[in-house]
């Protein structure tokens, strides 16, 4: 996941509000819960695993064509983009996801970030998307925990 806007703001839990970044980093972020609520469930098929969503990050890249930033030629100044890590019920087992994203001017603070086209949860086959095997964080926990419902050290059992 390649972050490159600042973190969203605190408390905020219906959509990613990231003001303009002064050092084009963010930390990753707990999946608010109302994408979940708005995202779709991917049906997971026999020699599949579902995959939850549990962290994210902005990344937002300027376009190379400087006719394009100066407003003299027809495009995209600006192209913004929602990495998603999903992990296995233990959280040991990891895939990410981009999503493009919908951008929303918020006034005073910022624009809210939304992805595009987000699933709840994903069904990992093994070829299509390869899993990864990473030690369980705290905010991967955590995430699981409060936005699934699921407790990750009963899944090791």
């Amino acid at each position: 996941m390649a972050p490159e806007t600042q973190p969203a703001h605190a408390g905020t839990d219906h959509a990613a509000r990231t003001p303009p970044a002064p050092n084009d980093e963010t930390d990753p972020r707990i999946i608010p819960s109302a994408w979940l609520t708005t995202g779709h469930d991917e049906p997971v098929q026999d020699g599949e695993t579902r995959y939850y969503p549990v962290l994210y990050t902005v990344e937002r890249q300027l376009a190379s064509d400087p006719d394009v930033l100066a407003g003299r030629k027809q495009g995209r100044a600006e192209e913004w983009t929602v990495h998603v890590l999903y992990v296995r019920r233990d959280g040991q087992r990891r895939v990410s996801r981009d999503y493009d994203a919908r951008v929303t001017e918020t006034g005073t603070h910022g624009v809210e970030v939304t992805p595009q086209r987000f699933a709840s949860s994903i069904s990992v086959d093994g070829h299509q998307d390869t899993p990864h095997s990473a030690p369980r964080t705290d905010r991967i926990e955590t995430a699981l925990v409060t936005r699934h419902s699921i407790d990750p050290t009963e899944a090791d059992a």
